[in-house]
């Protein structure tokens, strides 16, 4: 090879290098193939209903019950975890959020005879990954692009959808007949009775759970990587009785990979 040759290749190669460096300082992102985030935040939500049933002890909100903030409206996504991210033609992105989640529910039923009682309380904790370009334009990751109302696992909040991490629904129901007396013999009603029958089932959880979010073919760019939750509660009482329903999460953690998927690869 003659010096004017390898010097011209060398030359190319420099400029390549400057190129590409010059690309990765404009926009202030460097180029890499993993990044993480962690999660401390905690928030919670808490419903209560009550009817006739002055005796039942409830918690005055789920900050007794977890150590965090209430969130202003439930039902809404609040961004836990996020990190900028560069992508390169024909790349996707495999994220992997953790989350620790507690739900507590409790169903109390006071009971009188000839009458029915219901208590229900439900939580839950739901959580997505959303991709984000220079235009601020969203990108949906799999499975969730492919959600509707009819897929196991599939919650819609605020318009979008996420994915189930905890959710519990708790319904106590009791029902007392009427209440007679017979004599002796068993054949003759001699009068009748009345009284409460108290029945309280409470459920306090914590668990981790994790989720895979897949971007694919993202295509070259700068985004904004963000892992955002929501949580929801409810409470009803048909007849007499209390019912609290509260969810919440904390700690988490993200791992984002970019990764190249076999030729024409697609769901």
């Amino acid at each position: 090879m003659s010096k004017l040759v390898s010097k011209t290749i060398v030359a190319a190669m420099l400029a390549g290098c400057f190129a590409a460096s010059a690309f990765a300082q404009s926009n202030g992102t460097p180029s890499s193939k993993a990044t993480a985030d962690i999660n401390t935040l905690v928030k919670c939500t808490m419903s209560t209903a009550t009817s006739n049933d002055g005796g039942a002890q409830i918690p005055q909100s789920c900050v007794n019950l977890y150590t965090g903030a209430e969130v202003a409206t439930q039902n809404e996504w609040v961004t836990i975890m996020e990190k900028p991210v560069k992508l390169s033609n024909s790349q996707s992105l495999v994220v992997s959020p953790s989350l620790v989640t507690g739900l507590y529910t409790q169903t109390r039923t006071k009971t009188s005879t000839n009458s029915t009682s219901t208590a229900q309380a439900m939580g839950g904790v739901y959580m997505k990954a959303v991709l984000t370009d220079d235009a601020g334009n969203e990108i949906v990751a799999a499975p969730l692009s492919s959600c509707s109302s009819g897929v196991l696992g599939c919650q819609e909040v605020a318009g979008d959808w996420g994915v189930q991490l905890d959710t519990r629904i708790q319904t106590l129901t009791q029902s007392l007949s009427t209440c007679t007396v017979m004599d002796m013999t068993g054949t003759t009603q001699i009068g009748t009775c009345d009284f409460t029958s108290i029945i309280d089932l409470v459920l306090n959880t914590t668990s981790a759970h994790t989720f895979n979010f897949v971007f694919p073919n993202v295509g070259q760019g700068v985004y904004t990587l963000s892992v955002k939750a929501a949580v929801a509660s409810g409470a009803s009482v048909i007849g007499s009785g209390t019912a609290v329903g509260a969810a919440a999460f904390g700690l988490g953690s993200m791992i984002a990979e970019s990764v190249r998927f076999v030729h024409d690869f697609e769901f």
